[in-house]
């Protein structure tokens, strides 16, 4: 089994989130400035907060573990985020082939990043997001320029991924950060895929796009929305924004980075986790047209000195800014969120929303109201913000920790919740006593 170096887990607080300190971009030492970021591991041991739960280890010794998915019972797919290497396990055990190993840029945020499985009666579909290079021209290919960041779509052909079809090109410059990444396949069989700006509001000059809500930028790019393809990538139906290429693609828009969707198995409303800059991680509950603020804004709309809603973007009134149902005072890099739609952790939890985060190895659980558009949250977050990542209204909501930086929640066929850590190199499941 490979054991993750002390370098490797001291770098992993930048690798799925984007907000831990104000970001100064450096164009001669970008890579090194990166690198030299310390993550201090003060929560080791994975626990759970119910007494009547506890965690399992499925599988350990993997590198920069991002995303997984399920093809049947005790097998699944895993993402290694640096090596562009897609692993299958089953019973615990990693194949001793990678099922594909593809070129990656992997500085910061890059890198192999998400994936979702479909099956019908006679293929299974993998989808695959990540920052493609043309070549290895270096083995860690830190300082390798992408080409762009693609979803691709393979099929699952005895133990090989075959046939790949490229369903979208989407910018990987200027980077290296807030490319997103998450594959969400919804209800209705389509896929939605967030992207980030791609570091594209921080690099002079500005890359505008209205997307950004910059009204005098270009109409879009790919870049700052959650996208909605059919499995051939192509567009659903008439556009909500607009008609024109690609901004017919956008479900929503106004994203500065989002590692997690998630479809109320009740309702099926689609509900976002985003990262802030410094603060102001948001979750969000995402209409068609949903305009979440960025550039112009993030976290409540009462939290920004002048802000005006009226110079946001609305592509003629098809689009519309809502406010966040929760915050976060202190970022705390959000990443999955995940409906469990199993009662095998107790009918409590059944169909209840948990979000993870990569700062801090939490995971935090939410129960929803009777229409459900709104968290059931204590007196103490009344005001739905988390003031500090240590208040006691933290307690409230908390569900677990010590998972060393989590980048991806997932219930598996057995109903049970499963946790990739990113920072310990594991997948574990959570289960009854």
């Amino acid at each position: 089994m490979y054991n993750l170096t002390l370098t490797k887990i001291f770098i992993l607080v930048l690798v799925f989130t984007s907000a831990i300190i104000p970001y100064v971009y450096d164009e001669t030492n970008a890579q090194q400035t990166f690198r030299d970021r310390n993550f201090l591991q003060t929560e080791s041991n994975p626990s759970i907060v119910d007494p009547n739960l506890r965690v399992e280890l499925v599988v350990d010794g993997l590198e920069l573990p991002t995303t997984m998915a399920f093809l049947g019972p005790n097998d699944f797919i895993v993402l290694e985020k640096e090596k562009g290497t897609v692993l299958r396990v089953t019973n615990g055990i990693v194949s001793s082939q990678p099922l594909l190993d593809v070129n990656v840029a992997n500085s910061a945020e890059r890198g192999m990043l998400g994936v979702a499985v479909s099956k019908n009666i006679s293929k299974t579909f993998v989808f695959l997001y990540f920052t493609e290079i043309n070549g290895k021209d270096s083995d860690d290919r830190r300082g390798t320029q992408p080409e762009a960041n693609r979803v691709y779509r393979y099929e699952l052909v005895n133990n090989e991924l075959v046939n790949p079809i490229r369903l979208l090109d989407l910018p990987a410059n200027p980077g290296p950060r807030h490319n997103g990444g998450a594959i969400e396949l919804g209800p209705d069989n389509n896929l939605y895929i967030p992207v980030g700006d791609v570091d594209a509001s921080f690099r002079k000059p500005i890359l505008r796009t209205m997307t950004q809500n910059f009204g005098d930028g270009l109409t879009a790019d790919g870049r700052s929305g959650i996208l909605r393809v059919t499995q051939d990538g192509k567009p659903v139906d008439d556009g909500i924004l607009g008609n024109s290429m690609p901004l017919k693609l956008y479900y929503a828009y106004g994203i500065r980075n989002s590692f997690g969707l998630g479809f109320d198995p009740i309702n099926n409303n689609l509900w976002e986790t985003e990262n802030g800059p410094v603060h102001n991680d948001e979750i969000n509950l995402v209409y068609p047209g949903f305009n979440s603020g960025w550039h112009e804004m993030y976290g409540f709309s009462d939290s920004q000195q002048e802000f005006d809603i009226s110079k946001l973007v609305t592509f003629g009134g098809k689009g519309e800014y809502s406010e966040p149902k929760l915050v976060w005072g202190r970022t705390a890099g959000l990443t999955s969120l995940i409906f469990l739609n199993s009662d095998k952790l107790g009918t409590q939890y059944t169909n209840d929303i948990f979000v993870s985060d990569v700062h801090n190895g939490r995971i935090y659980h939410f129960e929803l109201n009777k229409d459900r558009t709104e968290f059931v949250l204590p007196k103490s977050l009344e005001s739905k913000l988390l003031s500090t990542l240590n208040a006691p209204d933290m307690n409230e909501i908390l569900f677990a920790r010590g998972f060393g930086g989590i980048t991806d929640l997932t219930v598996g066929p057995d109903g049970y919740l499963y946790v990739v850590s990113i920072g310990q190199g594991k997948i574990f499941r959570i289960l009854p006593m």
